[in-house]
């Protein structure tokens, strides 16, 4: 039940056994006391910056209130809330009106007694359990402590955990390069045909400086802050069914939904070991070392080992690409990993959404739209990035296929030959690589998860009670068709990639495409 006093949305004291957090959270979402239009629809949830301005307009209240005071409100902890605050709360969620004000404040006070009460039982037991746990409390101990595959992958790529394995990832390369240093593959050529010292070194490859040093980074990064913004804050804020109120339940339901996927989790983690690492690493690279003939396979910093054996010994180069490819299905893995976790944000939050009433979605529609304009917006970004994780090997793979003496040789000659600078075009050597076929699995992964993220988004929007602005809604649909034009040429640039003379300008097109990604405000900020 809800009505409108003072031009401003009342929601009665549910008058349940509720605690404060709760029945905070509950208001703060569908936005009582907030302003109303003229359909009698609120201006959105509370937020703490907006609360702490509108219990400091109170006029009897001289001293205001402190941000940081109301931001410990929408925490989840066990803070609860002074005498002296529910009287300015009460005011708020009672719009004014003397009778709902009482009844507030009445409610608000039995909440926070309520908090208390558990708040000491919950100590209580923590104490009970220092003093010497049973044998069941330690079984269940160290079943909580216990984490399937699911919950590890969702640990690594959230919260603090998602910068160490960025700085894993560094370090790593730091150690590869240290490793290609001392075996003199850092920078090493060898010669495919007469006349021409093909560069192959360690830091020559973009697979192994770009990828690594800026794009991975920002991949995880943006994937860390989709899970994030989602499983922290959004999802309590989209939960608004009226079986859905208790605000601690978000984290659950989250790790719950993330628990669905083991299968997927577990799938994954075998690929790469066993297909991008076993099959490349086991069924091309150790054969090519036996038999001392690469058989038509390209010569990398690996393989120039049969070439130039005085640089590298074989055994040495078996070791070092054993490591390199690890180094390589690792980054694999979270390439994949970062789109299943799109997959499942999005399937959560059309799921999440379709659980709401059409009361509780009339007054945070806004909300679930905000929030479905940030997965579209995290989404995006991702698949950008991860379609250049994708075009870097191959950029890699068909230099190695060209007849160019290192790689930026390569891309150099190739833009002045389409501006008619130079006559001399890129010739190719007669080898193959099995990651042709890999780069346009991954770019075809990729687009069809942008795709599947969109529309799970949109059905979710289907079910709102009200639209935006035709302003907003215009540039909503301007900025969606800017973000296919942006997928479509990182796609074509992928598949193009020495494909025609002038390919190079493509690939330069696409690098300021990506800044504009990354650089680009999200959807409810635009």
């Amino acid at each position: 039940m809800s009505l409108i006093k003072n031009n401003r949305f009342f929601i009665p004291p549910p008058d349940d056994e509720s605690d404060f957090k709760v029945v905070f959270h509950q208001m703060a979402r569908v936005g009582a006391g907030r302003p109303v239009d003229d359909k009698g629809i609120p201006e959105g949830p509370w937020t703490a910056e907006l609360l702490t301005d509108a219990i400091s307009r109170i006029d009897a209240n001289r001293s205001g209130v402190e941000l940081r005071t109301v931001q410990r409100w929408f925490e989840c902890n066990d803070t609860g809330i002074s005498s002296e605050n529910i009287r300015w709360l009460a005011r708020v969620f009672g719009c004014g009106d003397p009778v709902a004000i009482s009844e507030w404040q009445m409610e608000l006070s039995n909440a926070q007694s309520r908090l208390t009460v558990k708040r000491r039982e919950r100590k209580r037991a923590e104490n009970s359990d220092a003093k010497g746990p049973t044998i069941d409390d330690a079984t269940r101990q160290t079943k909580r402590v216990r984490k399937g595959l699911a919950e590890k992958c969702e640990w690594l790529l959230s919260g603090e955990a998602s910068m160490n394995l960025l700085v894993s990832y560094w370090l790593v390369f730091g150690a590869l390069g240290l490793m290609n240093y001392a075996l003199g593959t850092l920078s090493v050529t060898y010669s495919p045909e007469d006349g021409l010292n093909k560069q192959v070194g360690f830091i020559w490859a973009p697979t192994l400086t770009i990828l690594p040093l800026v794009v991975l980074p920002l991949y995880i990064l943006s994937v860390n802050d989709l899970i994030s913004f989602w499983k922290n804050g959004a999802r309590s804020q989209c939960a608004v069914s009226e079986q859905n109120t208790d605000f601690s339940t978000s984290a659950d339901g989250w790790m719950l939904k993330v628990k669905s996927f083991s299968f997927s989790f577990w799938a994954i983690a075998l690929f790469s070991l066993f297909l991008v690492f076993g099959f490349q690493w086991a069924g091309i690279y150790l054969p090519a070392y036996m038999s001392g003939d690469t058989g038509g396979v390209q010569v990398d910093r690996y393989l120039v080992a049969l070439s130039r054996p005085e640089v590298i010994s074989i055994q040495q180069a078996m070791i070092l690409s054993g490591v390199g490819y690890l180094y390589t299905a690792s980054y694999i893995a979270i390439f994949l990993l970062g789109l299943l976790f799109l997959v499942i944000i999005a399937l959560d939050y059309r799921e999440t959404c379709g659980h709401s009433t059409q009361q509780t979605l009339a007054t945070t529609g806004l909300t679930i739209r905000e929030a479905g304009n940030r997965i579209i917006w995290g989404s995006f970004r991702i698949a950008a990035l991860g379609l250049w994780i994708a075009t870097l090997v191959k950029l890699q793979i068909v230099y190695l296929s060209s007849d160019a003496k290192d790689f930026v040789s390569w891309l150099s000659w190739d833009a002045q030959a389409a501006l008619g600078l130079i006559a001399t075009q890129n010739g190719w050597l007669d080898n193959s690589s099995v990651s042709h076929f890999t780069t346009f699995l991954m770019m075809a992964v990729t687009v069809a998860t942008f795709g599947f993220c969109f529309a799970k988004v949109h059905e979710a929007y289907a079910g709102l009670p009200f639209d935006d602005d035709k302003d907003r809604s215009g540039q909503v649909r301007d900025l969606i068709v800017r973000m296919s034009a942006v997928i479509i040429l990182l796609s074509a640039n992928l598949l193009l990639v020495g494909r025609f003379e002038g390919f190079s300008l493509l690939v330069a097109l696409s690098v300021i495409a990506t800044f504009y990604v990354v650089r680009r405000p999200s959807l409810n900020q635009s």
